[in-house]
């Protein structure tokens, strides 16, 4: 008779390809929520004039100036605030502090990930990886709070504008609604949050390895690398 050891190598492979591939994935979507958060911090238009208000321009408003793209002139100009310090709707101001806090936290969170992913030649102790990847679970977690309590904030505050402004019936009143760089803001807080847990997966993986894979492992170990035992009766 013969018996042969199957499965334990074909198993091990697609455990370490399906984490690689779990990492990669993770690696991307932290890239996607940092760059579309400061993206969003730095474009200019939270709000975008409703089709039909004004149809000689386009004027978008963001956290820091106010723009108008002229579709004759083919001309974007903008106004910057005269300062910075001039009183200003508490929601603007609470939304530039929540995104320029994720912008600022992004970046670190995405270093922390890039050390704790397995091929990183930097930190290759087991435990310092795993430590990486959960301080980026929670800084992501930050990012991803920090960015949808500003987003939240801001869309009830540009309904209400928008409900007042088209409560006034005055033709020709730009009236606003949701611009590109909001959208922009949640995407990266989606993003934020889709790699928060996912490192968390991560984590929890490496700490509690699965009984089958323990098995196999013992296996391989008890048979001394032998593909195949022989026996006769």
């Amino acid at each position: 008779m013969e018996f042969q050891k199957e499965g334990a190598p074909g198993s091990q492979n697609r455990i370490c390809r399906m984490g690689s591939e779990l990492n990669l994935f993770s690696i991307l979507c932290g890239a996607f929520a940092m760059a579309s958060t400061i993206a969003s911090l730095w474009t200019d238009c939270w709000q975008i004039n409703s089709k039909g208000s004004v149809v000689l321009s386009t004027r978008c408003r963001g956290l820091w100036r106010e723009c108008v793209w002229d579709k004759f002139v083919k001309i974007w100009t903008c106004d910057v605030y005269s300062s910075y310090l001039n009183p200003h709707p508490v929601t603007i101001i609470v939304t530039r502090a929540l995104i320029i806090t994720s912008s600022i936290v992004g970046p670190v969170a995405f270093i922390c990930l890039l050390l704790g992913f397995k091929y990183f030649i930097c930190c290759q102790e087991l435990f310092s990886k795993q430590q990486f990847l959960a301080l980026s679970a929670g800084l992501y977690f930050l990012v991803g709070i920090s960015s949808s309590a500003g987003i939240i904030r801001y869309c009830i505050y540009v309904y209400y504008v928008h409900q007042y402004e088209v409560s006034l019936k005055i033709p020709g009143f730009p009236s606003f609604e949701y611009g590109y760089s909001l959208w922009m803001a949640v995407g990266g807080s989606l993003g934020a949050i889709t790699t928060a847990v996912l490192s968390c997966y991560q984590v929890l993986r490496k700490q509690k390895p699965r009984t089958d894979v323990i098995k196999e492992l013992n296996a391989s170990k008890y048979s001394g690398g032998l593909e195949a035992v022989k026996t006769y009766v």
